[in-house]
This record gives structure tokens, sequence and C-alpha cells, in this order.
């Protein structure tokens, strides 16, 4: 069952909606669903300075409901917008979203190379493929589906090392061998319990490391207050991936 997807499907259908966030280590946090439904004025200043630069033809990688999509479709943009799940491709389409397909983000992308000109991973997908080495693969293939000014625009957090349970989930991470900021979730809804996923976050240093060898560079960071509460980050086409 698509956890995430029936339960902001539940909020929509009836304003309301109780959705948990469990992590491996025991911790569990209840997650507020409602931003997915919100529209620009509602939405964190580093979202709408990111947002702004957008340009040419978009795609909105892991577009959920299409809160990001549909902004920028009423700006005149030409936006596709993909998801894994076909419940949340529907519910984007039932919102106004006029291009929208089932397509996994982590997987290589049926598109032409050079087809799009802004790629959209906000929400924190930027991790969405849980691991480094994915990541990597993500990048190189949105290297491919970009033109040569192909820019990335998407959000992320930092964990906290002056915060005891975050600082203690990054070292029991060390100690396993996972990256630092790789974050194992599951999803509990109305009885229900999904399965484990893992959620890679960054720190922009990081970030600039994993990057670079896939041909982009790190440009700009809008944070609001702290990077741990999130922040967006401007990633432009510098190369073509490096021959491995």
């Amino acid at each position: 069952m698509d956890l995430f997807a029936q339960a902001l499907l539940e909020l929509y259908e009836t304003g309301q909606v109780t959705l948990y966030v469990e992590r491996d280590d025991g911790f569990i946090d209840e997650d507020d669903l409602s931003w997915y439904l919100t529209s620009f004025a509602e939405f964190p200043r580093f979202e709408k300075r990111a947002l702004k630069l957008a340009r040419g033809r978009v795609l909105d990688v892991g577009c959920a409901a299409g809160r990001h999509a549909l902004y920028l479709q009423r700006r005149g943009l030409e936006v596709t917008g993909i998801d894994s799940s076909p419940l949340l491709v529907q519910l984007a389409q039932a919102r106004g979203l006029s291009d929208v397909r089932v397509v996994n983000g982590c997987e290589p992308l049926p598109f032409r190379s050079g087809e799009f000109d802004t790629i959209l991973l906000f929400g924190n997908n930027l991790g969405l493929c849980g691991n480094p080495i994915r990541f990597r693969h993500m990048l190189r293939e949105l290297n491919r589906i970009t033109a040569p000014a192909g820019q990335i625009l998407a959000t992320t957090r930092m964990l906290s090392v002056t915060k005891p349970l975050e600082r203690d989930y990054i070292r029991r991470n060390l100690a396993r061998g996972r990256a630092p900021a790789q974050v194992r979730l599951r999803l509990l809804w109305n009885g229900h319990t999904g399965k484990w996923f893992d959620l890679l976050l960054f720190a922009p240093t990081d970030l600039m490391v994993l990057a670079a060898p896939e041909g982009w560079e790190l440009v700009n960071v809008f944070a609001d207050v702290d990077m741990t509460a999130g922040y967006a980050v401007v990633l432009e086409k510098a190369a073509p991936p490096r021959r491995r």
C-alpha cells in the first residue's frame, strides 16, 4: 500500500489526516502533510527564492500533489511532473497539472537528451534515491536530459550536531558504515505500517563533492534561519559526467 499517497489523498478529500514517520532508531514524529497542498504565498522563503529562478522547460521530479509544478505552470512555463506513485499522479492531475506521468526518478528516465532546462527536486527529493551511489546515478541521468545551460533547483536539510537525537543518529550511521545523513524511515497511517526506505540529506560541502563528478556545480544556497530547518540549492550544469 502506498501509505504516503493514501494519507495525502485523505487530507485532500477530508481536510484532515494523521501520519507518523518512524526512524530506525525508534524516534517517531507526526508529519504535517498540509504543506503539500499549499500555494506559493505559503511556501518557505528559501523555496520562493529558488523557484523564481526556474526557466524554460521544467521537470518536477517527485511532484506529489504538484504544488511547485502548478505554480510554475500558472507562470506560463512548460512543466512536466513525474512521480513513482500512480495515485499521486492522479491527484496532481485532479489539481490541474497538465502533464504528469508515472515515472520513478531514481531509474533511467524516458526523456530525450537535452530536453529540459530546469529540474526541480523539492520536498527533500534531492535525496530521494536514498544513498550516495544512487544519488550520483540520478545526477548523471539529469545531466543527460538537460540542455547545456541546465540547472537543478532543489531542497534538502542538514542533520543538527547540536541536537542530541540527531547527533547520536549521525554517530550511529558512522558506526554502521552508512552515510552520516542517510536516514532510514517508515510511515505509519491508519493502523498500517509502511516499508523502510532511505532518505539522503546533505550539507552543502557534501553535495559539492558528490555533484562535481557528475557534471554539476553548486552555485547558490538559500536558507531562512539555519540549514537544519531546510534550505534550497542551485546546481548548474558544468560539464559532462566524468567517464568511469
